[in-house]
């Protein structure tokens, strides 16, 4: 009987090795069929690359979001930094599988199509390229000093000349995540309008370029409160400079907000006639106030309509979804910094929209701090708007206006 028992379970046995081996033999071959045919494209990655750079400069655009003459710059100054592509990839295609990734929202399997490499071959080397572009940020994104000088637009003559102290604009923007917390630790990425996303707070100056980039929060986290961690964290103002910020922040003479219950939003002074565009100085501030700070939304507007990730995020680790917004924001400055090289911001209206209502301000996690040093901070920003208020209308009646 335990003979037969044995003979039994041996058979058993033989018939489960022999139906493992099967299958296994079948996902061998479809793995190969599949590898074979993905990989049946008449040309390699580097031979697709280097036909797109002899091309015409628009299409080398639409497929990378730079032109041929940025993308060479751009080879060469990772490659300074350390990006090291072995075997049969190219520097070239490397940074092509990225600028792919970022600007045209490409999956992983798509850029394999594209790029003739396996799915791990391509994700490989984009993290390569990932860690090159972020030791950029140091010469790339930096704040400035108490040196800076005055920007041109803000120079004596000038509609803006009485903010001729500010540094930049200041705001948030929400960026599109997949939290890889726990289901109900997710909801705090949740936004107001029922979105999963990373609220990105940004300094920008009145170039256009980034100076500081703080990602990664909860969608949910308020602007003021991710200000108040970044000056925590060392985000300083050099004595006697602002940056712009819009109602939802507090009024300090660092971060200098408009006039609250007065009209603020740019459309709405264009429906206005010209004569009778401002009834008191406080609309006249703010009025020159949105222009200055439109900046900061304009920024955002050619940030996420050059790189089209930030609008359909992929299932990464959210690690790596921070460090995307930063290497995109350091790809922006980089574009700016070498300028009649790319043209892709004739696309953006110079007139951008926030997404918050200014003249109906939310509450502002800053001021309802305590202590005699924040009030002192709110009664000297409110000393610096009263005198750039005075001064533009001042100037405003010299000049004849009404």
């Amino acid at each position: 009987m335990s003979r037969m028992f044995d003979e039994q379970w041996q058979r058993k046995r033989q018939r489960k090795f022999e139906a493992a081996l099967w299958w296994y033999n079948a996902a061998v071959k479809v793995a190969l069929e599949w590898t074979d045919l993905r990989r049946d494209g008449k040309e390699s990655g580097a031979k697709r690359i280097r036909r797109h750079l002899r091309g015409h400069p628009a299409v080398f655009h639409n497929h990378y979001r730079l032109n041929p003459s940025n993308f060479r710059i751009l080879c060469d100054e990772l490659k300074a930094r350390g990006l090291e592509c072995t075997g049969d990839v190219t520097i070239e295609e490397c940074v092509g599988m990225f600028l792919q990734m970022v600007g045209q929202a490409h999956t992983m399997r798509i850029l394999a199509e594209n790029f003739q490499h396996s799915e791990e071959t391509v994700w490989r080397y984009i993290r390569r390229v990932m860690s090159a572009i972020l030791r950029m940020q140091r010469d790339y994104i930096k704040l400035p000093g108490p040196d800076a000088p005055i920007h041109p637009k803000l120079r004596e003559g000038t509609d803006y000349y009485a903010f001729k102290d500010a540094l930049g604009a200041i705001d948030g923007t929400h960026i599109a995540a997949f939290p890889d917390s726990h289901e109900d630790f997710k909801e705090r990425w949740r936004n107001r309008k029922g979105n999963m996303t990373q609220n990105v707070m940004a300094a920008v100056d009145f170039d256009g370029r980034f100076v500081a980039v703080l990602a990664g929060w909860e969608g949910s986290g308020h602007d003021s409160l991710i200000l108040r961690r970044a000056v925590e964290q060392g985000f300083t103002v050099p004595e006697g400079r602002y940056y712009l910020v819009d109602s939802g922040y507090a009024n300090t003479h660092q971060f200098l907000s408009p006039y609250r219950g007065i009209t603020y939003h740019l459309a709405k002074f264009r429906q206005r006639r010209i004569e009778d565009r401002y009834e008191n100085g406080e609309e006249l501030f703010n009025h020159r106030h949105a222009q200055l700070r439109n900046m900061v939304e304009k920024a955002f507007g050619i940030l996420k309509g050059r790189f089209h990730l930030l609008k359909d995020m992929r299932a990464y680790k959210y690690d790596f979804q921070t460090d995307i917004v930063i290497a995109c924001c350091v790809l922006h400055n980089f574009l700016i910094r070498h300028p009649n090289l790319d043209h892709d911001t004739e696309q953006f209206p110079e007139d951008a929209s926030s997404d918050d209502d200014d003249d109906n301000p939310r509450t502002s996690g800053i001021e309802s701090m305590a202590g005699s040093s924040r009030r002192s901070d709110g009664e000297r920003g409110s000393e610096l708007r009263d005198k750039i208020r005075d001064l533009l209308w001042n100037s405003r009646c010299s000049d004849g206006q009404t």
